[in-house]
């Protein structure tokens, strides 16, 4: 996988937070997604131990089975990791699979970096485009970020340096701190008419979401 791919599509990152977002932990040349020393996800605490109340993995699948759409997003997540729950990436991509079908944006984010790296699926880069799609339409960062980065090297979609620009440059200024490298490499490449193209497409693409 190319350098700069793998610079920012350490998308199993994403798989650490649930919102709010805080941070993303980047790698350099893993050579497989068990080498990554990322973050676990922030879970509450059970309000009683488990002899007094159902198990936490209970309680957040009987939501979820539910319909709670947070939950369903959280659960995936647990089995993802193995964190509360048997470490599972085919349940992982059931219920991430169930949230980001009701637009859940950071089930969408995770369920495209599953489908890029083949957790719990082949891998599937048309499939990971679609949900980093969905998800960056709604302001989600680090899919936002992917989708510049393999515009930038042509992974799963056509080369193209000026898409790969606004997406990137959305993506930073959406707190994604990781594409702060990405976009100097690409802005290299490309005339001051198209930076300034890109900017303004960029910005209004951010601005449209505002909904103030």
């Amino acid at each position: 996988m190319r350098p700069l791919l793998i610079l920012l599509l350490s998308c199993t990152a994403l798989m650490a937070y649930l919102p709010p977002a805080s941070s993303r932990t980047a790698f350099l040349g893993a050579q497989d997604q068990d080498q990554l020393t990322l973050q676990k996800v922030p879970l509450p605490a059970p309000d009683a131990p488990p002899s007094e109340e159902l198990s936490l993995l209970a309680r957040t699948q009987a939501q979820a089975e539910h319909g709670d759409l947070d939950a369903q997003a959280r659960l995936g997540v647990m089995y993802y990791w193995g964190q509360d729950a048997p470490k599972d990436w085919d349940k992982a991509q059931i219920w991430l699979r169930r949230a980001a079908e009701r637009n859940n944006r950071d089930a969408e984010a995770k369920l495209g970096a599953m489908c890029f790296l083949g957790q719990g699926c082949a891998a599937n880069e048309a499939e990971a485009i679609k949900w980093f799609q969905r998800a960056a339409d709604q302001g989600e960062p680090y899919s936002a970020g992917c989708i510049g980065v393999m515009y930038a090297v042509g992974e799963g979609v056509p080369r193209d340096l000026l898409t790969s620009f606004i997406w990137l440059y959305q993506a930073e200024a959406l707190g994604d701190k990781d594409a702060a490298e990405p976009l100097r490499q690409v802005k290299q490449k490309l005339t001051p008419d198209q930076i300034e193209e890109g900017v303004r497409r960029a910005e209004a693409a951010i601005h449209s979401r505002d909904p103030h």
